[in-house]
């Protein structure tokens, strides 16, 4: 039913000087109230980034985002019906002091959702941040082909094969929401039962046939540049 809906998705990181633990509290608390009160929001739901992730797992470096918000709407009348009243000011507000908005308004989208692994949404939950490579966002047309191909290809080939994934959702970049063309072109979440069963995932040989193919659509150092992360789910709206 989700996939049918109107789905905007906004990356963020907390303002500089913000300590994450005050800033994902706030987030969470008098932030999230304030998302849960805008009227027409179907769901909304908050994924704070824990651990960067190499391309076999976590590595020590620091995620370049603090996490990502998404919310879903009937249809896009309906979101705009929510932008324009109060209670989304309110939100809009508090964000300006919770994060760079500069920064987050080129990591903010509507986004197409498509389910590749359609399994429960199990506690352990992972994100790549994708963006295509250079010549392909240059070419209207290859950018068209490159989303097919990661369906298609990347993801209903390569994806479908690697264990341990319980469900697999790959977001889809669609249109702004702003004037600023989005810096990203998507992102794919998975969730797994638990840390084994990522570990299990990692390891596989279907994972290295996948992480072979991303160099045919992805700027690799962007997705190994902290936009790939593990991350704490947190559900405000369901």
């Amino acid at each position: 039913m989700i996939e049918t809906m109107y789905k905007v998705a906004s990356i963020g990181r907390f303002q500089p000087g913000t300590a994450k633990p005050d800033g994902r509290a706030h987030w969470i608390g008098p932030h999230g109230a304030l998302g849960a009160a805008v009227p027409g929001i179907e769901r909304y739901v908050q994924s704070h980034s824990t651990e960067a992730l190499g391309l076999l797992g976590p590595n020590d470096a620091r995620p370049a985002f603090d996490g990502y918000a998404c919310l879903w709407f009937a249809d896009r009348q309906a979101f705009e019906a929510s932008v324009a009243t109060p209670e989304w000011s309110a939100l809009a507000a508090d964000s300006s002091t919770l994060f760079d908005v500069e920064w987050t308004a080129s990591m903010s989208a509507a986004v197409d959702e498509r389910t590749i692994i359609d399994g429960p949404m199990g506690p352990f939950k992972a994100v790549w941040i994708v963006r295509f490579k250079d010549e392909i966002r240059a070419d209207a047309e290859r950018v068209r082909e490159a989303h097919e191909y990661w369906t298609r290809t990347h993801g209903g080939a390569y994806g479908v094969k690697v264990p341990g994934i319980d469900r697999y959702v790959q977001n889809h970049v669609v249109e702004p929401l702003g004037d600023l063309l989005p810096e990203f072109d998507g992102f794919s979440e998975c969730w797994f039962q638990d840390r084994a069963a990522f570990d299990v995932t990692m390891a596989a040989p279907e994972w290295d046939d996948m992480n072979n193919d991303a160099p045919n659509l992805f700027d690799m150092d962007f997705i190994l540049g902290g936009m790939s992360a593990l991350l704490d789910e947190i559900v405000i709206t369901a």
